[in-house]
């Protein structure tokens, strides 16, 4: 959690407890405040506070005349002294005889200079420790910062959970130290991490932003003044941590910030259409033909093995054309049940379509016809008793390892099989939304008009369509400037 500061008062300095809360607050800190007021009380009350007392990073008590006499502000500063907790006495009004527990202690008076005071109060509170994590960072940050409006807070936690996808998305050839290490949610990775190895964190950042991909929940790709947006709150975010001495100091914020702005100034603006990767069509066909492994081609080799990694085979053959024909996102075809696919329709020379649901909650049909033969052959070899499930979410594209047989195939499975095919072919790293890009491209330069690629794609608007696809060369704008002329003059006359 945030790191905490504890305040102990009684209950007439109340209002000053709350004013000094929201100034150690707007530092970055959770602040407790307890008063000897009646609800404050109580054996199970005081269990709470010992446990409160016993990690926080700090306890403060406010020393007046009332509290000098108080008893539960010298149990409060027992508690502190016991856990080893740093203890600040605060003066805030005068009292002419300092209780006895706090003899010898150095006592911030803010009954003078307070803004001088302050300054030097808070400068006495200890920096987080090592594990305080970045999800703890996000929610210290989202609660104190003073962000302009409620619009402003919003996209800059949405900037925040597209940063922890990206350190969490394990598909990525080009991880930095921090995304290799150990943890169940990106939430959990302490600060501490960050090192000098990490400065290109913010430039890794927006590459992702910008590139496409499978999974809707991220929405990418954007464009680039999103993505500079999104630049914006992440590092108005880390500028926060390290303002307030979060930030390890091996890490090189300056130098992180450098990288991403001179690199991004110094890239081309994209114009025309994304364009896909050379030599994609090899991939789409490299496990139709792809021999077997020397190992399982030994005599006396284990016929489950081989039976595994044939199905694996034809698995793998049926994803690459399902992708390349339908042009669908990978969690769109990866959703594909056995339902989807009767077996009427098998064999037919006719288009399949099967309704799915694409970014935003957005429902529209891919459409299958090339690559139907490769997807039956796949099914019949699964066996028949597949299709006589009673559930009827039976998963078209599943799992052939011993350990996840028959689960539904994740996403890095899926981008593996076509990483592995592209490596094999000698080809530069292919995704599987390449076969989108791939698949747009030659509906275009087949004729079709954009309102028809636009409903394939399941695009909501055809400018999308025209933003990512549509290539328009000059000349040809020219020559419809010139063949198609003004009315002739003689026909108003």
């Amino acid at each position: 959690m945030p790191q905490t500061v504890f305040l102990s008062c009684t209950a007439s300095d109340l209002e000053f407890a709350h004013w000094l809360q929201r100034q150690i607050e707007a530092q970055g800190y959770l602040t407790v405040v307890e008063s000897d007021t009646p609800e404050h009380g109580g054996a199970k009350w005081d269990k709470e506070i010992e446990g409160t007392i016993q990690t926080a990073l700090a306890v403060m008590v406010l020393v007046s005349p009332d509290s000098a006499t108080s008893d539960r502000v010298m149990k409060r500063c027992a508690a502190a002294r016991q856990y080893d907790r740093l203890l600040i006495p605060v003066l805030i009004r005068h009292t002419p005889t300092l209780p006895w527990y706090l003899d010898g202690m150095d006592v911030e008076d803010l009954t003078l200079d307070v803004e001088r005071q302050l300054k030097h109060l808070l400068q006495r509170l200890p920096t987080p420790d090592g594990d305080l994590t970045l999800g703890d960072a996000r929610d210290a940050y989202l609660d104190r910062a003073t962000l302009k409006s409620a619009h402003t807070v919003a996209a800059y936690e949405r900037s925040i959970e597209l940063f922890l996808m990206f350190l969490g998305d394990r598909t990525g050839t080009r991880r930095l130290p921090i995304q290799q290490r150990p943890y169940v949610v990106p939430d959990a990775i302490p600060l501490a991490a960050l090192g000098p190895n990490d400065a290109p964190i913010f430039l890794h950042f927006a590459e992702w932003l910008l590139s496409p991909s499978d999974n809707t929940a991220d929405g990418r790709p954007y464009k680039p003044t999103t993505v500079e947006l999104r630049l914006a709150g992440v590092q108005s975010w880390f500028q926060f941590l390290d303002d307030h001495g979060w930030l390890p100091a091996r890490f090189p914020l300056a130098k992180a910030r450098r990288i991403v702005r001179d690199e991004l100034r110094a890239r081309p603006k994209r114009s025309g259409p994304l364009q896909p990767p050379d030599h994609i069509e090899e991939v789409i066909y490299y496990y139709d033909t792809q021999p077997l492994p020397p190992s399982l081609r030994k005599a006396g080799a284990d016929d489950e093995r081989v039976a595994r990694w044939e199905l694996a085979r034809l698995r793998n053959r049926a994803l690459l054309h399902a992708l390349a024909e339908t042009g669908g996102r990978i969690s769109e075809v990866l959703s594909l049940n056995l339902h989807d696919f009767p077996d009427r329709y098998l064999n037919r020379q006719e288009v399949l379509r099967v309704e799915v649901t694409g970014k935003g909650g957005h429902s529209y049909n891919l459409r299958f016809f090339d690559s139907l033969p490769a997807i039956r052959v796949y099914i019949q070899a699964r066996g028949a008793n597949l299709r006589g499930s009673t559930s009827g979410d039976v998963p078209l594209f599943v799992s052939h390892d011993p350990r996840y047989d028959g689960q539904r195939m994740s996403r890095v499975v899926a981008w593996r099989v076509v990483q592995r095919a592209a490596r094999a072919l000698g080809l530069r790293q292919i995704t599987p939304h390449d076969f989108r890009h791939w698949r747009a491209t030659q509906l275009i330069n087949a004729g079709h008009p954009l309102d028809v690629v636009q409903d394939y794609l399941g695009h909501r608007s055809v400018e999308t369509t025209r933003a990512y696809y549509a290539r328009t060369d000059p000349l040809r704008v020219d020559d419809a400037a010139k063949s198609t002329p003004l009315p002739d003059p003689d026909d108003f006359m």
